[in-house]
């Protein structure tokens, strides 16, 4: 039964109350910023070709810079970190304001920021996750996870967009720059207020992860860490190959069949992706209400499944209204993937390395999504288009029985207490903290 009390619990928390204030404004910001960027790029005379580049940049930053910020979300207080990525990015924006009052702000110039912005990214966001369970009790991770997926999906999908397209109408570039500078410096503004407890696992929150003696676990002893988790690294690796799988056919070749197969344009298609957004949001709140079940992580592979699966159909539909059902599955059965895998790496990975657990996932993620954009694009013919449809669904099928064959996600105890749930994880990371022979 939902339970408004419940998925709202997280935020009786003062210090996550403020995270969580400035994870939305940041992500309000990039809602409105995805919008605005092609118009100001057009106003300074760019192509698609520089739109291109400055999209390009950003992800070099992201990419390049993720495993950079899970190292330090491990090796320095988690609050700075976050705090000093929003102000880096702040800088960056003020920076291009700046430069637009003089009237001399070029393409290479916007470049640089987008590379700056993504570097911020990567470095907020594995800290951020990191430290939610810095500043909750174990029992309320699922609850934030989930509203951070219901905001997540509201700004990037729908109140952002329509936002940046609302106020690029009404006002100039400049002034999209200097609000899109003012939410960073509100973020970090927010982030300075936390004052995490001094009882925090491993004192992440105030000096740092550090092992059971208080000495920082090294990043090859964080890979040993992962790699001795089959369960961690193969899960890892599952998400990875499935986003290869279908990213590109979603984001690039959907499109395509929307218009030239189902005769639909891009209202059609933005229906489509309002409603996907429609149902992640559902999902969220459905499961941010209900209590964790026992054996959750099989449950979270089955959901991951079961939202890849219709990308089989999607090409052989007759008609443009059957693809939004099929929409709806793949937005409600992956946000409850996605919370569900959050919850899990906060509660089952030890403090000293959650940080670079966190970021090498992100570059999991990261990494395969051009190559899927690639793969996408390198034929029209409508065979092949077929074919990456049907393998991209087919595929994460076949991986889940695999892999539900190979690792036991029984093992993980999510039934526990808090202390004994965290147990193994501390265990297991004990022999890697000892110096490689």
């Amino acid at each position: 039964m939902f339970s408004l009390s419940k998925s709202l619990a997280p935020l009786r928390h003062k210090n996550y109350r403020m995270l969580f204030i400035a994870f939305v404004i940041s992500m309000l910001g990039d809602g409105v910023w995805l919008v605005a960027l092609p118009w100001v790029a057009m106003e300074l005379g760019g192509n698609s070709s520089d739109l291109a580049m400055v999209v390009g940049a950003e992800a070099v930053g992201l990419i390049s810079c993720v495993l950079i910020g899970g190292a330090l979300a491990d090796r320095y207080p988690r609050k700075a970190v976050i705090g000093w990525s929003y102000v880096a990015a702040l800088a960056a924006l003020a920076t291009l304001a700046v430069i637009h009052v003089t009237g001399q702000l070029q393409i290479w110039q916007l470049v640089g920021a987008a590379l700056v912005l993504g570097a911020a990214a990567a470095i907020s966001g594995p800290a951020s996750d990191a430290f939610t369970p810095d500043l909750l009790p174990e029992k309320d991770l699922h609850a934030a996870n989930a509203l951070e997926s219901i905001v997540r999906s509201l700004a990037v999908r729908m109140v952002g967009p329509a936002l940046g397209g609302l106020l690029i109408s009404l006002v100039d570039s400049f002034s999209i720059i200097v609000l899109n500078a003012v939410s960073f410096g509100i973020a970090a503004a927010c982030i300075a207020t936390i004052t995490p407890l001094p009882s925090s696992a491993g004192q992440a929150g105030a000096d740092g992860a550090e092992d059971a003696e208080g000495t920082p676990v090294p990043y090859r002893e964080a890979l040993r860490y992962l790699f001795n988790e089959r369960w961690l690294w193969v899960l890892i690796v599952w998400s990875g190959l499935v986003l290869l799988l279908q990213s590109g056919p979603r984001q690039i070749l959907l499109p395509f069949v929307i218009h030239n197969d189902l005769n639909g344009g891009p209202r059609d298609y933005g229906m489509l992706i309002a409603t996907t957004g429609i149902a992640a949001v559902v999902a969220s709140f459905l499961i941010g209400s209900r209590k964790l079940p026992r054996d959750y992580p099989r449950w979270m592979l089955l959901a991951w499944t079961a939202g890849a699966a219709p990308l089989a159909l999607m090409v052989f539909v007759p008609s443009f209204w059957i693809l939004l059902p099929m929409g709806a599955m793949y937005g409600f059965f992956s946000t409850v993937g996605n919370v569900y895998w959050s919850t899990l790496v906060q509660t089952s990975v030890p403090n000293a390395v959650r940080g670079r657990v966190i970021s090498i996932d992100w570059l999991g993620s990261l990494a395969l999504v051009p190559l899927s954009a690639v793969l996408a694009g390198v034929s029209t013919n409508h065979t092949f288009v077929v074919w990456l449809f049907v393998l991209g669904g087919v595929l994460p099928v076949l991986l889940t029985l695999f892999t539900l064959r190979w690792v036991d996600l029984r093992v993980l105890r999510t039934d526990a207490s808090p202390e004994e749930a965290v147990q193994p994880a501390a265990a297991e990371l004990a022999p890697a903290t000892q110096p490689l022979p």
